[in-house]
């Protein structure tokens, strides 16, 4: 342990909430200590994303006598809570615990203990770094400050990746996004390679997925699981450019990578899940289902209405999806800029008013008219009704 006042690296408001939970387990006579990821990114003087504190009682014990809480969760399984100040600083609140594992990929059973077993617990070395608020020192057990000089990934304990596969996402994310390396890269090609990640559910494997797409980095994230044999990648899809696909958008970015999946065992893990975007799931999963269907229609006609009639019931990431194939990507670019806002001027009252009555004849009708419409850009489709009565209600019948 040495001495190093980190606290002074955070911003005014954080370093308030710091000194009132410092007040307050001092006069309780409970431990407390800023963990991992806070720790880490301050020692590299990056800008921290959230605050983790552990302490050495149950969190409900300090959030009951803590002043200026605005509202907090508290987690009663794992003993966690969200505490969020009046200052609008949120932070973490953790009871110091161990954890076992009974089998590879389940998740662990928990156990309330000290900061020494809950830093053993921690994925790699560069997280497993603490600091005394009280006594204002470094506690780093598993030489995390010194990896993170060398800068390295390296796991904290033996069967670190075996207990919890997710852990190899995170190795990946960490490294891109710090340019380190990957201390463990032939353990973490080994376990792959053993089916290590069957041992865990699709939601937890695509939460992890999410996470490396929402990193700045997020194609180098996929290239370097690709390197490892997470997934089979084609690179040159990945990142490709498409003017309908906005990388800045999550989602788009998940779209680009499950069509740059080879092996349809890995796209199975994005249709078959409970984490996705509702609307973005439906249009993987439909498009697995669909590609062929939509394919015939939009790839070999170039009928302005069969466009419209087939691309009309497809949602905005299912567009995305189909326009990734160039055959289709300036059908659909005419569907979105052109097809989908002409409209009928002419209404079934004026259809009424020419003597036909039949309700699914004047649909078919207005229907056959669009179509006309679209194909021949016609600007009065009511002098062509009126005028070509008798041939339209011919082609109605004779489509039907």
């Amino acid at each position: 342990m040495r001495k190093n006042n980190i606290i002074n690296k955070l911003s005014k408001e954080e370093i308030h909430v710091i000194n009132l939970m410092k007040n307050k387990l001092n006069e309780l006579g409970v431990r407390g200590y800023i963990v991992g990821g806070a720790v880490r990114d301050i020692l590299l003087d990056k800008e921290i994303k959230d605050i983790d504190i552990c302490i050495t009682c149950n969190p409900m014990c300090i959030i009951n006598q803590l002043k200026e809480v605005k509202s907090f969760k508290y987690y009663k399984k794992f003993e966690t809570s969200t505490i969020i100040f009046n200052n609008g600083i949120e932070i973490d609140l953790i009871r110091c615990r161990k954890e076992s594992y009974s089998y590879p990929g389940v998740l662990p059973e928990v156990i309330p203990s000290s900061i020494e077993d809950d830093l053993y617990r921690r994925d790699f070395t560069i997280n497993s770094i603490a600091y005394n608020i009280i006594g204002n020192e470094i506690i780093d057990r598993h030489n995390g400050t010194n990896d993170l000089e060398l800068k390295k990934i390296a796991k904290v304990h033996d069967n670190s990746y075996t207990e919890d596969p997710t852990r190899i996402f995170r190795a990946v994310k960490y490294s891109v996004r710090y340019n380190f390396g990957l201390e463990d890269i032939d353990e973490i090609k080994d376990n792959l390679q053993n089916g290590v990640l069957k041992f865990i559910s699709n939601d937890r494997i695509m939460r992890e997925i999410i996470l490396l797409c929402e990193e700045e980095k997020w194609i180098r994230n996929i290239l370097l699981c690709k390197k490892l044999g997470i997934f089979n990648i084609n690179k040159e899809l990945l990142g490709k450019q498409n003017d309908l696909c906005n990388y800045s958008d999550i989602n788009h970015r998940i779209i680009n990578l499950f069509l740059s999946l080879r092996d349809r065992e890995d796209r199975n893990i994005f249709t078959d899940n409970s984490v996705l975007n509702r609307k973005l799931k439906e249009a993987l999963v439909k498009y697995n289902i669909e590609i062929e269907k939509v394919s015939h229609f939009t790839c070999k006609t170039i009928d302005n209405f069969i466009i419209y009639d087939v691309l009309k019931n497809l949602n905005e990431y299912e567009l995305i999806l189909y326009s990734f194939d160039y055959k289709n990507k300036y059908k659909i670019y005419n569907y979105l800029n052109n097809l989908k806002n002409i409209k009928l001027k002419i209404r079934g009252n004026e259809i009424k008013e020419l003597g036909i009555n039949e309700g699914k004849k004047i649909g078919n009708i207005l229907k056959y008219l669009l179509k006309i419409k679209m194909n021949t850009m016609i600007a009065n489709e009511e002098n062509l009704l009126k005028r070509n009565l008798g041939e339209i209600l011919n082609g109605v019948e004779h489509k039907n």
